[in-house]
């Protein structure tokens, strides 16, 4: 199947009818999913509405990054090419209706892949670079980082694992029908392995303000949101000693409901250098760009689908691939 066929199924799947439910426009709860950076306990972006007390929410999400950059600088060097996918249940508990508690559990497995091709022709399709992706074999896993002749980091077989939990108590500040404001904080804790890069082994806390306006648009609803955060990282044992210290991130999106069960979508997810290093894929900002939407498949259960690209090119997965579904009792 040729990518232009595939591109064009995909919108007549979405355009056919399905049941008319009344569908909330919520943010895409992505991050960046290099393998140096997935194990770090940055905010995630969230709903800024919390639950009623007393109600629950289970998701199960799954997250196909694929990284190919090499670059040399300084005594420094690094190679990612491989797929990594993040698989992670996530529950969140109304406490009352103003407090919420959340947990997130990931599975994350390291691999050679199979999208290397198809990516290569989706960036031909779309006119986008395709940056050091044609210096590479295809389907090939390589996780190395080396600094003064030193290897810090060495992954070239395949691994999973459980990654690192978190734990997230979240605080509605304000809340009417057309706008929420909400404090979050999260505690990583070091439950993944650092040997398999599913993990960092070591404890991470963060602060987050994030908030959302709702409003007419057309037939259906528009929204605007956005979230800053800052966390502090714990000297893991993934490039150990190179970890800084503080960390700070955001994001900025908006979405559109043009029926009630489709939920258009666009999302900014940024974040400031996790690494003391002159690499770009360690040392630089990373800045991210999620397009896709939601599909309301019930009244109480929603899909999102989202394809991602790296705007700072290298510093953050080359391609990603989220999906999430999401079930309230």
């Amino acid at each position: 199947m040729s990518l232009r066929i595939l591109v064009c199924s995909i919108f007549l799947t979405a355009s056919t009818a399905l049941p008319v439910w009344s569908l909330e426009v919520t943010p895409f709860q992505v991050r960046n999913f290099s393998p140096t950076a997935l194990v770090q306990g940055l905010s995630i972006a969230e709903t800024p509405r919390v639950l009623p007390a007393g109600s629950t929410s289970l998701s199960t999400s799954f997250d196909l990054a694929n990284n190919a950059s090499v670059n040399t600088r300084t005594k420094e060097g690094i190679l990612l090419d491989g797929e990594s996918y993040i698989a992670t249940l996530g529950l969140r508990y109304g406490l009352s209706d103003s407090l919420q508690l959340g947990i997130d559990l990931p599975w994350v497995w390291h691999s050679q892949g199979f999208m290397d091709n198809f990516i290569s022709n989706w960036h031909d399709f779309f006119g986008l670079p395709n940056g050091d992706r044609d210096d590479l074999q295809d389907d090939q896993l390589n996780y190395l980082y080396s600094s003064k002749g030193k290897e810090h980091l060495g992954l070239q077989d395949e691994t999973n694992g459980f990654g690192d939990l978190r734990l997230q108590l979240a605080w509605q500040i304000k809340a009417t029908e057309q706008s929420a404001f909400t404090l979050q904080t999260q505690l990583k804790a070091p439950t993944g392995d650092a040997n398999k890069l599913t993990g960092s082994e070591a404890w991470d806390i963060s602060v987050a303000l994030s908030a959302q306006r709702d409003f007419p648009l057309g037939k259906g609803q528009g929204a605007f949101w956005g979230g800053f955060g800052v966390s502090w990282l714990g000297d893991g044992e993934v490039l150990e000693g190179e970890v800084v210290d503080y960390a700070a991130n955001g994001w900025i999106g908006a979405g559109w409901t043009p029926l009630n069960w489709l939920a258009l979508k666009v999302q900014i997810d940024s974040h400031t250098a996790l690494y003391d290093s002159n690499l770009t894929e360690l040392g630089d900002p990373a800045v991210m760009l999620t397009i896709g939407g939601t599909l309301a498949l019930s009244e109480k259960t929603l899909l999102d689908i989202g394809v991602g690209e790296d705007l700072n090119v290298n510093a953050s997965s080359d391609v990603t691939l989220h999906l999430r579904l999401a079930h309230k009792f």
